[in-house]
């Protein structure tokens, strides 16, 4: 009689398999610290947060699996980096926030990532920090699930539901810079600088640094003089790159502010559709598993039982078992709807770069392409101005097979 117990309640159980509604609670609110005083000029580093990468995976399957959406991953590459920048320069702390499309060595400070996992449930980032020297500070994942308070605020300014990972990253960047010295400060600004200048002009500038090889770590050998004409003209140079990473800065704001609303949409309903199929998942495993037992217990039951009611109880929890087993695959065609609604979700969302007009020496060029490769059209074009003006050659050994790209060539006419 107790299997017969057993089993009865085991086939009353998948009925409310389905019930189990798992809420998410508002998580506490993570602050990035903010500065309590102004800090001197010198000892501010600049920071560039470098676009992440995707991590796209080329295996359709595993898009499909993941719920990986291209065109939205390559949009985020762009988005979270703006994020970064946001939460770093409203603390206070650091000098010029950038995002910057490639490795410049215009800067102090460098962020890049990976984007690990990315949906409106859960965002994992693989974080890089390093400086100009080529220390890194710190390589770390963060990991965060969202804050559903995001998505039910109706304030024109929103919080991000994962602002809480930001404000971490950024609370560990300034941890990390505290343990600093001054002089510490000073060699990173100082070897940045001298890392822009070699890189524009090799041949003057490449033998003012060291690299070890091994560590990779830049070491200062010797200092330019102040008045080196040079060094002057160069950092007129270095005045038009930051001038030009602004305009780029510019470009990642406003795609990010454009972004805002339907990735917000995205993300919400992506949750939403996110819960509703893990829920779907669990109900139809549960009532699988639950059928399957009621089915077992009751043949075995059945095989024991020598009277009429125990027979007939046997056979009863047989069928609410295969009854059981078809409302599991039942849940399961729901989790295949749900899927289905996600991919419609991430093929609706698109991400679009506009072409940039610049002005340099009182001409207006258009840099075509990618805000990325507008970034490599007007390093080259940086190059050839400082060889304008100097009379030196930017070439190196390597290079001199190679003719550099025109101004009219670099601008697209």
């Amino acid at each position: 009689m107790n299997r017969t117990i057993l089993v009865l309640a085991l086939t009353a159980g998948f009925g409310l398999a389905g019930c189990v509604i798992h809420e998410t609670r508002p998580l506490p609110q993570v602050q990035a610290i903010q500065a309590t005083h102004e800090i001197p000029a010198e000892q501010l580093l600049d920071v560039g947060v470098k676009l992440f990468d995707p991590n796209v995976p080329e295996d359709e399957k595993v898009l499909e699996r993941e719920h990986i959406f291209p065109e939205v991953r390559k949009a985020e590459a762009r988005y979270i980096p703006m994020q970064i920048r946001n939460t770093l320069e409203g603390t206070g702390h650091w000098g010029q926030v950038r995002v910057i499309p490639e490795d410049t060595d215009a800067l102090d400070v460098y962020v890049s990532g990976v984007i690990m996992e990315s949906s409106g449930q859960r965002l994992k980032l693989q974080v890089t920090v390093s400086d100009a020297t080529g220390r890194t500070w710190f390589r770390k994942t963060y990991e965060q699930i969202a804050d559903t308070r995001s998505y039910k605020d109706t304030r024109s300014v929103k919080r991000d539901p994962f602002q809480n990972l930001y404000s971490n990253l950024a609370n560990d960047m300034l941890a990390y810079r505290q343990q600093l010295q001054a002089t510490d400060l000073e060699n990173i600004r100082r070897v940045s600088k001298l890392r822009f200048a070699a890189d524009l002009a090799p041949y003057a500038f490449e033998s003012y640094l060291s690299q070890d090889k091994k560590k990779g770590v830049y070491r200062v050998v010797r200092l330019p003089a102040e008045d080196d004409p040079l060094m002057v003209r160069m950092e007129r140079i270095r005045e038009r790159d930051y001038a030009l990473l602004d305009t780029i800065n510019e470009h990642y704001a406003l795609f990010a502010d454009n972004m805002a609303e339907p990735y917000t949409n995205w993300r919400r309903y992506s949750y939403d559709e996110l819960e509703a199929k893990d829920e779907a998942a669990r109900s139809s495993l549960t009532r699988k598993l639950l059928g399957a037992a009621a089915i077992v217990g009751g043949l075995m039951i059945g095989n024991e039982s020598g009277s009429y009611a125990g027979r007939a109880a046997a056979t009863g929890a047989v069928f609410g078992g295969a009854y059981a087993i078809k409302s599991g695959f039942d849940k399961g065609a729901e989790v295949k709807m749900h899927s289905d609604s996600l991919q419609q979700l991430g093929d609706s969302f698109q991400a679009e770069v506009q072409p940039m007009v610049v002005e340099v020496e009182g001409r207006t060029l258009q840099l075509r392409g990618t805000a990325e490769e507008q970034f490599r059209e007007w390093r080259q074009l940086l190059k050839e101005l400082y060889e304008n003006e100097t009379g030196l050659s930017i070439q190196t050994p390597n290079e001199a097979t190679s003719a550099p790209i025109s101004a009219s060539a670099a601008s697209g006419g």
